[in-house]
């Protein structure tokens, strides 16, 4: 935790008093955020960021903006409201008669497992703080926990997928294994599994599925992608939605294919710099000074992508496009620096700006105001990489085995998939304003490496991730409150004969099995059980142990 972070929780709490009492009462499991949030949410995810602030850890199952929501498992288990995606199993880039498997999985609560976080710890992993402040940020501490501390766990498992691949020829067999997993983009580095061969770390790849079931090649520079077929996994409601995405595996192909290329297609930029206009004046009757740009345009001949704008006005019967932003004012944090319309296909024409006293178009109370703006030709990658998603990646840079090269033609495909640039946009793209959700939605991704398996000999890999749980909102009032659902499928996307699947559970003494189609019997020490294979969904919701 960074000084900004720690001033800005230490406000919060102060501003609402009130809250402490409700920190204190609450579960103490830690969830990290997830990232698709639905309007209906805002009253819990309002709740969920102040006591997140007051904290410093996601608590009690609220989930904060961003949060991936939707219904999940059919069959008899329960249908959650955010759900998490089952464990996939291991298929091969190329099937192979001569390769078997055995696959033992084991399901771990050890995360469950409640940790004692003093004070103490917790002000010494601030970052940024001077002397003073960390004797303040540790007095703060000491009055939100008089103990001393506070207990912390997970409603996190850790899954060890093991498959013994046997080689029933007679000569050595050099397969390529992958490995699939629900993530979006910028959460790969919490969900990005591990695998060794033989307890030795294996050299992986990352192969990336579609927003949704993508494009293949070099767009051919027409207006309007064409997404038909595809299965949009905007939000995965249960099993069946992966089942829909993989099954044919259609998905799987294009995900191992070329992203599409926009550096072929032309773009025109109008850029917008050093804004100004009169002050902000409520007195005066100027509460918002904004800037306008309208031009004239072929609606079926052209699109225009936005950043920096954020309000618009289209008439598409006079051939007319309105674009606005507010007037950076004196004082304000990060005042945005450009304003770009990126032209695509026919350019615009009888371009102009206008200050006005709001952003609103019905507004005709003009002010002095100017901009200065610059029009230049390039391509279309060229473009969307240096005035939007180069800025952008330094959020995802890290992410672990995603590559800069992978994000640009994962944008594109979402642009052509469902942005501007397709033939029917999503109404929530349609104003071509560029949005970075393509990377906060879960996808299927792949870890592919290359495995040799000896001539009459077996080779065992294993893959170990940590599995989020699917879950109901406390603030929903559900009969499904404080339980933790995880699921797994035995044959989907996968074309990898396993002879026998076994599953184990280490409960750890930290659950209560309320539903499950696996078999297990906690009573009666039954923790480890058979697999079926025409049993392609298996689920296990539980509570916490009392």
């Amino acid at each position: 935790m960074n000084r900004a972070d720690y001033l800005a929780q230490v406000e919060a709490l102060r501003a609402s008093p009130e809250l402490r009492a409700r920190i204190a009462g609450l579960a103490d499991t830690v969830r990290p955020r997830r990232r698709i949030f639905r309007p209906w949410m805002g009253a819990c995810a309002c709740l969920a960021l102040i006591v997140g602030l007051g904290v410093g850890l996601y608590t009690g199952r609220i989930p904060l903006p961003g949060g991936s929501a939707g219904g999940g498992g059919h069959d008899e288990a329960s249908t959650f409201m955010s759900y998490a995606g089952p464990v996939f199993p291991l298929t091969l880039k190329e099937e192979n008669d001569s390769i078997t498997a055995q696959r033992e999985i084991t399901l771990d609560f050890a995360p469950w497992q409640r940790e004692w976080v003093s004070n103490e710890e917790e002000v010494a992993a601030m970052e940024d703080l001077t002397d003073a402040e960390r004797q303040e940020a540790l007095e703060q501490q000491n009055e939100w926990f008089p103990d001393g501390g506070y207990y912390r766990s997970s409603d996190h498992i850790l899954v060890t997928d093991a498959y013994t691949l046997t080689n029933r020829s007679n000569a050595d067999q050099t397969v390529t294994v992958l490995y699939p997993f629900a993530s979006s983009l910028d959460q790969l580095g919490e969900n990005l599994p591990a695998l060794t061969l033989d307890g030795a770390e294996l050299e992986t790849s990352l192969r990336i599925g579609a927003y949704s079931g993508g494009f293949e090649g070099a767009w051919d520079g027409t207006l309007g992608g064409d997404p038909a077929g595809s299965v949009n996994l905007d939000y995965a409601n249960s099993w069946e939605d992966y089942q829909a995405l993989l099954a044919d595996g259609t998905y799987l192909q294009r995900a191992m294919g070329p992203l599409p290329n926009l550096s072929g297609v032309p773009a025109i930029v109008y850029r917008f710099t050093d804004p100004w206009g009169e002050p902000e004046n409520d007195d005066a009757g100027i509460p918002n000074p904004t800037i306008r740009v309208t031009f004239s345009l072929d609606y079926d001949r052209t699109r225009v992508l936005t950043t920096g704008f954020h309000a618009g006005m289209y008439d598409r019967e006079n051939g007319i496009m309105g674009k606005g932003f507010s007037i950076p004012q004196p004082g304000e944090l990060r005042p945005t620096e450009e304003w770009c319309l990126i032209v695509v296909g026919e350019d615009i024409s009888d371009l102009a700006t206008q200050g006005y006293v709001t952003g609103g178009w019905d507004t005709e109370e003009t002010i002095e105001a100017g901009v200065t703006m610059e029009r230049y030709e390039t391509d279309l990658a060229t473009a969307l990489c240096t005035l939007y998603l180069d800025e952008r990646w330094e959020e995802l840079e890290g992410q672990p085995g995603l590559t800069y090269e992978q994000y640009c033609g994962l944008a594109f495909d979402h642009l052509l998939a469902y942005g501007l640039l397709s033939d029917e946009p999503m109404e929530r793209y349609d104003d071509g304003m560029l949005t970075m959700e393509f990377s906060q939605v879960d996808r299927v991704c792949w870890l592919e490496a290359q495995v040799t398996v000896p001539a009459g000999g077996s080779v065992t890999l294993t893959a170990s991730l940590t599995k989020e749980a699917s879950y109901d909102f406390y603030c929903a009032h559900t009969k499904n409150q404080g339980i933790s659902g995880y699921d797994l499928v035995t044959r989907l996307g996968s074309n990898l004969t396993c002879t026998e699947q076994t599953a184990t559970l280490e409960d750890r003494g930290q659950i209560q099995i309320v539903r499950q189609n696996f078999g297990f019997d906690l009573e009666n020490e039954v923790n480890t059980v058979a697999l079926d294979p025409d049993m392609e969904h298996y689920y296990l919701e539980v509570r916490r142990a009392s």
